[in-house]
């Protein structure tokens, strides 16, 4: 069932560093991962195949990287990130921020 959360829900977020969390769990297991890498490598690869002469513009480079680096991220920290974001939902929904949209 869809749910529809409180405007309360980012000043709770914000206060209790939640989404910060999140981004540093992120950022963190990326790198320890060695997903930043292989990105990095990736970008250098289609930079090194293009040639000097016909280099793509950043735009260009991050649309063709992108589906690639998404299918990089390795499962774990798929998986522990879903992990991380229902504990921040069901916090949220312990705390009463949660409405269901019958309730409107």
């Amino acid at each position: 069932m869809s749910q529809e959360y409180d405007p309360r829900v980012n000043m709770h977020l914000d206060v209790n560093n939640g989404l910060d969390r999140v981004i540093e769990l992120v950022h963190t297991r990326l790198v320890e991962s060695g997903w930043r890498d292989q990105v990095r490598l990736a970008c250098r690869q289609l930079l090194t195949e293009s040639g000097s002469s016909n280099l793509p513009s950043v735009d260009e480079l991050i649309s063709t990287v992108t589906p690639k680096a998404r299918s990089m991220v390795p499962d774990a920290v798929k998986r522990e990130l879903l992990h991380e974001i229902e504990m921040i939902l069901l916090n949220l929904e312990k705390a009463g921020y949660v409405k269901s949209f019958e309730d409107s």
